[in-house]
This record gives structure tokens, sequence and C-alpha cells, in this order.
């Protein structure tokens, strides 16, 4: 068996970073019937195009902000909306994703499961 010199894992390496960081720089965009997300580095917009269930908000955010969010399908019904676009920080979408499911009745509470961390979206209870 041939032994490999370690230069060729050294190129593979430098490779790897090099996609690595004209990954990090190149737009991520996705668009959808809902809506058209960009993400160029630390900046984020959105458009809404029309109204999107909960469920689909949520994965935008999770898109968006690198976390996992859970939900009760009964308690998360009707639908997320806006007009007009939306450009932030990344760091600061959390915050308008939040915002957006008070206005529905619903509340964001962070939570960990041993080493798991995730955001539960609960219903607000009111009365």
């Amino acid at each position: 068996m041939k032994r490999l010199t370690p230069l060729p894992s050294l190129c593979l390496a430098t490779a790897c970073a090099l996609l690595a960081s004209c990954a990090s720089t190149t737009p991520k965009v996705v668009a959808n019937d809902s809506f058209v997300l960009s993400i160029e580095g630390d900046t984020v917009s959105v458009t809404c195009a029309s109204p999107m269930p909960v469920g689909e908000f949520l994965k935008m955010a999770q898109l968006v902000t690198n976390r996992m969010y859970t939900f009760r399908k009964d308690e998360a019904v009707g639908e997320v909306s806006w007009i007009g676009s939306l450009t932030c920080d990344r760091a600061e979408f959390g915050e308008f994703v939040e915002t957006m499911l008070h206005t529905k009745g619903l509340a964001v509470q962070a939570r960990q499961q041993g080493d798991i961390e995730f955001l539960e979206v609960r219903a607000i209870k009111r009365g």
C-alpha cells in the first residue's frame, strides 16, 4: 500500500477552507409561494408575498437563526404575514420572530433537554 504524503492533505484542507469562506459570502436565497429570504453574511432580507402557516414561518426562522423551534400543531394555528420587506442583522432576526409570534398569541421559551437546546413555541394562556 502506498503511503500518502502530507502535501495532498494540506492542499485538500486549504481547498476546503477556501470553499467555506466563499460559501459564507455567497448570498443564500430561499423562495417559495409565501416568502423570499436572502441571507448575505450577517444581513437578512425577507419579503412576505402571502400569508404563511406558522409552521412555514418557523422553518424560515430556523434557516436564519440556526436554532430549533418546536410547537404543537393545535396551538400554532393560523398564518403569519406582513406587508413589505424586512432587512435586519441576522442576530436581530430572532426578536422579529418573537414579535410576529406574539401577535398570533404565541410565546417563545428557551428550553434544554440534556445537550440539546431548542425554542418552544406555546400559546399564551389568557384569562
